[in-house]
């Protein structure tokens, strides 16, 4: 499905990125696996495509940084050639160990750092060396279209209906050369997900009509129709994949 297609994914050491990467290196893809600090995630997942078969790179990038994301896109592109495929996946956690003894306050200022910026500059920097009928996907969450009130929610939603907007506004300025559409998960199995109890994590079905955690797997499935011809007249276009539990 994928021969021949040079697929950069950032955050890809680890979780749905993992994901990502592993599968589309399955359908044959050229990947390009990107980190931010911890370079062991990233190292196993290029070793398992190697070890079966596939090609695969990695990168480091502090995604903050103007010049890391101009050296990055800039080393992505050397190693692979043109992009086919570029999916910002990467996002700053606001309750993992990177943010021990950090402010409310700093941990905003990472998150948009990271997710909002850094997604701006890699979609700014890579645009330039995608290959005609390429595509950029962005990561956006459910929850930033219905209100998410305390913290962490309401930073997460600010950031990421920032990120669906910014779709919005790359797809029209990127068309009609390159797609530009956004997957925002809703409640996803990963290991934020399976740190909560198990009377939290079935309290939450309850609310889901489809009855059930989304998985790494659903993600990969949209990420992959939206790269793919199938999806040629699709673009600017938020995909939910939560289950049914927020419509919009």
């Amino acid at each position: 499905m994928l021969q021949g297609k040079n697929v950069v994914i950032t955050g890809g050491g680890r979780s749905i990125g993992r994901r990502l990467a592993l599968g589309f290196a399955e359908q044959g893809a050229t990947v390009l696996v990107h980190y931010g600090s911890t370079q062991k995630g990233a190292a196993e997942v290029v070793a398992q495509i190697r070890q079966q078969g596939g090609q695969a790179f990695m990168a480091q990038a502090d995604l903050r940084q103007p010049e890391e994301v101009a050296r990055f896109v800039q080393v992505a592109h050397d190693q692979l050639g043109a992009f086919d495929v570029w999916i910002n996946n990467a996002g700053a956690s606001a309750n993992s160990s990177e943010t021990q003894g950090m402010s409310e306050i700093e941990i905003f200022e990472r998150m948009i750092g990271v997710d909002i910026m850094g997604t701006w500059r890699c979609c700014r920097e890579a645009q330039p060396y995608m290959r005609e009928g390429g595509c950029i996907l962005t990561t956006g969450w459910d929850r930033a279209l219905d209100g998410a009130a305390g913290f962490p929610n309401q930073m997460y939603a600010i950031s990421k209906g920032a990120i669906m907007s910014l779709t919005r506004c790359l797809a029209a300025e990127f068309a009609p050369n390159v797609r530009v559409n956004c997957i925002a998960p809703g409640r996803i199995e990963n290991e934020w997900a399976q740190s909560l109890s198990k009377s939290s994590r079935q309290a939450a079905v309850q609310g889901i009509p489809l009855k059930r955690w989304g998985t790494p797997e659903d993600i990969l499935g949209t990420a992959l129709f939206l790269s793919s011809p199938a999806a040629s007249f699709i673009t600017g276009q938020v995909i939910l994949v939560n289950g049914g539990e927020i419509m919009r």
